[in-house]
């Protein structure tokens, strides 16, 4: 499928597991670059890592809370 997304960036919350995680492979896929953000780090490394090399797409693990205003802001500008 061609979601038309070659070159494109996408931020996926929740991407260290499950839905999230799967979001952000089809997206890398697709061709998106993609920023990859959980609450645990070591975890979320693995996976950025795993997805960067399954895909040859750059992901980029970032640590943070969505439900806190000053983890995202802090996020939006890493």
């Amino acid at each position: 499928m061609d979601l038309e997304l070659t070159s494109k960036r996408a931020v996926v919350t929740g991407g260290s597991r499950g839905i999230g995680k799967a979001v952000a492979r089809v997206l890398a896929q697709e061709g998106c670059d993609v920023a990859l953000v959980a609450r645990t780090p070591e975890p979320l490394q693995e996976a950025a890592a795993e997805l960067a090399a399954a895909t040859g797409r750059r992901v980029v693990p970032i640590a943070a809370d969505t439900g806190s205003t000053e983890s995202v802001t802090a996020m939006v500008t890493s």
